[in-house]
């Protein structure tokens, strides 16, 4: 077996990655694993450090100890290194306040069941990825534009974020968010292209493109989204009224949404959007840019290391 590639974001999850780092580092030491670590100190660190490691070629399990802004540094990272990401599998143990790129593949919460998968059982899937203008930036659970958009931003800069995930409330602070941002969104019209069929949206409030059922701490935006099938699930929520869309709050996080008239799904390789005005884009939950939006999936970019089975699924 050759080493592993370890990154650490000591600050996830409200300064978590840092004490589950002092567990996982116990673990290995007592097995006399073979491994090399990268502690992060600011933004851009894990994308570096996992390109880095794939061009080493030295290792063939990337171990990122994180949340899921950290798996997505780490997976543009390998993206950035060519065909030299195929011999590195992408391993989480789910450090940060949503998890939802561990949750989609069955990862354990518990730190040491989360090692235990990575090093010894549990199944490989060999995912897509979404990337965004050519590849300047690729997401692995779900970009957004609108009032995801916003919600992201607001959630990340909101002082209740670090309070409440303190206590391991951090859903709880995205549905905070969502309630601040529900009140005053305002709708715009818009234009989404899906392999070249165009749709006019009048008054959309948000466009995901989804490559995971789930985002914003456990929410099932696209229940039947599959990393595995080649394709993005794009999910657009338009309304003229706010009342009209209670009731997708009420349900978006079971997934039982999909039937409102105001939620449409659509599928595709390529997708564009465009608004009236720009609109704030969010990519695994992280701020990135604004539109216009300019998505194509990578079919089979990455190799992730999911619970036994959860590869065989049609949704993970």
């Amino acid at each position: 077996m050759k080493r592993i590639a370890i990154i650490v974001n000591p600050l996830s999850g409200n300064g978590r990655g840092s004490d589950i780092w002092r567990e996982i580092e116990t673990e290995l030491v007592r097995c006399a694993a073979s491994y090399e670590l990268a502690m992060t100190t600011k933004p851009g660190d894990a994308s570096q450090q996992a390109m880095a490691y794939a061009n080493e070629q030295a290792f063939d399990l990337l171990l990122v100890i994180g949340g899921d802004g950290t798996v997505h540094e780490a997976a543009n990272g390998l993206m950035q290194s060519g065909a030299a990401r195929q011999q590195l599998r992408l391993g989480v143990i789910p450090a940060g306040t949503g998890n939802d790129f561990a949750k989609a593949y069955g990862v354990p919460r518990q730190p040491l069941e989360a090692l235990h998968l990575a090093l010894h059982g549990g199944g490989e899937a060999v995912i897509d990825a979404l990337a965004l203008d050519g590849g300047t930036r690729v997401a692995v659970n779900s970009f957004g534009a609108g009032f995801d958009g916003m919600v992201a931003k607001v959630t990340n800069e909101a002082g209740y974020k670090k309070l409440l995930g303190r206590f391991g409330l951090g859903r709880l602070s995205y549905l905070l968010s969502i309630l601040r941002v529900f009140a005053t969104y305002q709708p715009q019209a818009a234009r989404l292209v899906v392999d070249g069929r165009v749709h006019e949206l009048p008054h959309m409030w948000l466009c995901t493109i989804a490559n995971i059922p789930y985002y914003g701490v456990a929410i099932q935006i696209s229940p039947g989204a599959s990393p595995t099938d080649g394709l993005a699930d794009v999910v657009v929520i338009q309304s003229r009224s706010r009342l009209r869309l209670l009731p997708v709050l009420l349900t978006v996080y079971q997934g039982k949404h999909t039937t409102h008239p105001a939620v449409t799904f659509y599928q595709g390789i390529a997708i564009k959007l465009s608004a009236t005005e720009p609109l704030l884009l969010q990519a695994d939950g992280e701020i990135a840019g604004t539109t216009p939006l300019d998505v194509r999936v990578v079919p089979a970019a990455l190799r992730v290391v999911c619970a036994e089975g959860a590869d065989k699924r049609g949704s993970l």
